[in-house]
C-alpha cells in the first residue's frame, strides 16, 4: 500500500432512525478510531424520539443531515452524495466500531 493511502480521508456513515438509545455509542466508537483522517456524517432520517438532541451534543465534531423519513439506504445514499473521503465506512445506529477497524482496513487495502 502506498504511503499516502494512510493519510487519505475515511468517511464514517450512519443512517439513523429514532436511534436515541444507541447512537451516541456508535458515534462514539467512530470518533476513537485509531486511524485519521476521518469524517463522520450522520443522517436523521426524520427521527421522532430524542435522536436530534443527541446528536446536538457532537456539534463540531460530526456532520448531522436532517430529512424527511426515508428509509435507511436512502439515508445512506444522502451520507454518499456529501462524503469527500476516498474511502467509505458504514455504521449502523446500534452498533459498535472496535477502535482499530478503520487503521486495519486502511492498511489491508
Amino acid at each position: 500500500m502506498a504511503d499516502q493511502d494512510l493519510n487519505e480521508l475515511v468517511s464514517v456513515i450512519i443512517p439513523v432512525y429514532n436511534g436515541e438509545k444507541f447512537v451516541a455509542a456508535s458515534i462514539e466508537s467512530a470518533l476513537k478510531q485509531s486511524y485519521s483522517p476521518i469524517e463522520i456524517i450522520v443522517i436523521n432520517d426524520g427521527s421522532t424520539d430524542g435522536t436530534q438532541e443527541i446528536l446536538n451534543q457532537f456539534e463540531g465534531k460530526i456532520i448531522v443531515i436532517r430529512q424527511k423519513n426515508a428509509g435507511q439506504a436512502d439515508a445512506r445514499n444522502h451520507g454518499l452524495t456529501i462524503a469527500k473521503g476516498k474511502y467509505i465506512a458504514l455504521l449502523d445506529s446500534d452498533d459498535l466500531f472496535i477502535p482499530e477497524k478503520i487503521e486495519k482496513q486502511i492498511s489491508f487495502f
